[in-house]
């Protein structure tokens, strides 16, 4: 129960499964955001990260100073790594992966659920576990302790991206949603990223769901630190205007194939303003050279590919570039993906060159929201058109954050939910 101050009572127990507070990826700055949120608020959480197939770390934490020592150090010992692997015999086994819900039965998944069930039958302690998917393994662990002992067990769900519902991810889609539906439905909340994530989860699965956007609190602070782009590859431009993007391209998420069309469409029909901006993408992006290649077109160093680098340093090209490309999840509604890459790009007050983005979605009402307008360009012809419009008049045409701080007021819907969970007053 929670204090008169908003703090809960002493022993108040919130446990966290998850899988990348000992790295960088964006998923991870999520989490952190719940660990400090909790701890505000008086709990005594404990973190159960799991990487790979074979490595658990279970720390406990009273207070944010250790919890974020704790997390500095994991970040000095991990290694580099991209959001996505690639290459052919990586794609073979994700689809062997999805198909066979190998997840479900990795070493430190077994391990995670004993040592979560031994903890529990060794106390009376009623705990609140808090499950972050991906991967959803972690979530039928929380939904098998539930089911073993459901009072005491408080189960939340934070479903960061769709699992069942997601088209891109392949497996047996009436065994996933059977499972998806089997664990939501018996948590006690369920919590995602965006209002099209919610109604997706709620008309599949008639539940209630609460949106807690991603947004970039690693973003508010910290000196911003910018390098010369030329630095990244011989072939970039001083003198040109820089339209950068971060992070990766998975197989089956972006429409690729659009937006290479669009490109190659406005090299063809304006030669005249052709070496005026480049288009450079900084991460796993192997999808896009690989449609790059497929599409024939010439593209010279319009497009300049760079290996994945550090969040440090992706962040410092970021303040670096002219404006940022923001690639929407295809499909209706954009199928309710608003990555914490969005928030980042709102967060550093530079113009959004955003591409797929679909009427009515979250980032299209988040652009009106906090960028003065939206940018829908969804064919080749109205790529080709906006590329043009950025070459002669310049970035000042894209939407464009100028109040970075308004973003800061999400953060209020993580500290009242965080309080209505610990106090027990959220809606089931």
């Amino acid at each position: 129960m929670a204090n008169q101050d908003g703090r809960t009572e002493p022993g108040r127990k919130v446990w966290f499964f998850t899988s990348e507070l000992e790295n960088e990826r964006a998923g991870s700055f999520r989490q952190e955001r719940w660990g400090k949120v909790f701890l505000g608020l008086g709990a005594e959480i404990a973190i159960f990260n799991v990487m790979g197939s074979l490595h658990l770390t279970v720390a406990r934490f009273e207070d944010e100073a250790s919890f974020l020592a704790f997390r500095a150090e994991a970040l000095t010992r991990a290694p580099l790594m991209a959001s996505v692997r690639e290459g052919l015999a990586v794609k073979l086994l994700r689809r062997i992966k999805h198909l066979a819900l190998v997840d479900f039965y990795l070493p430190n998944i077994l391990l995670l659920f004993f040592k979560a069930l031994t903890r529990l039958l060794r106390s009376r302690d009623r705990v609140l576990i808090l499950c972050s998917s991906p991967p959803f393994a972690l979530a039928f662990v929380g939904f098998l302790l539930k089911v073993l002992l459901p009072s005491r067990v408080q189960l939340v769900v934070d479903m960061r991206d769709a699992w069942a519902l997601h088209p891109a991810l392949g497996g047996i889609k009436g065994l996933k949603r059977a499972i998806e539906g089997a664990v939501l439905r018996r948590a006690d909340h369920v919590s995602t990223v965006s209002h099209g994530l919610r109604q997706e989860f709620e008309t599949a699965y008639g539940i209630q769901v609460e949106v807690l956007y991603n947004v970039a609190t690693h973003y508010f602070q910290g000196e911003r630190a910018t390098l010369d782009l030329t630095e990244l590859d011989p072939r970039i431009r001083p003198g040109a205007v820089k339209l950068v993007y971060t992070g990766s391209t998975p197989e089956g998420f972006y429409d690729l194939a659009t937006i290479v069309g669009g490109v190659a469409d406005f090299l063809a029909e304006h030669p005249e303003v052709s070496e005026t901006l480049q288009l450079i993408f900084v991460g796993a992006c192997q999808e896009l050279a690989l449609e790059v290649a497929r599409s024939g077109r010439p593209l010279g160093d319009a497009v300049v590919l760079v290996p994945h680098v550090s969040h440090a340093r992706a962040k410092a090209i970021q303040n670096s570039a002219d404006a940022l490309t923001f690639l929407a999840f295809p499909g209706q509604g954009n199928k309710g993906v608003v990555s914490a890459k969005f928030f980042e790009y709102l967060a550093q007050g530079k113009p959004i060159f955003p591409l797929s983005v679909v009427a009515g979605s979250d980032v299209d009402q988040l652009l009106e929201r906090y960028a003065g307008g939206t940018c829908r360009l969804l064919t080749r012809e109205e790529i080709a058109r906006q590329l043009y419009q950025v070459a002669i008049h310049g970035v000042r045409v894209l939407p464009r954050c100028q109040d970075g701080d308004r973003l800061k007021d999400l953060l209020n819907d993580y500290v009242r939910f965080a309080t209505s969970l610990v106090s027990g007053k959220a809606a089931c």
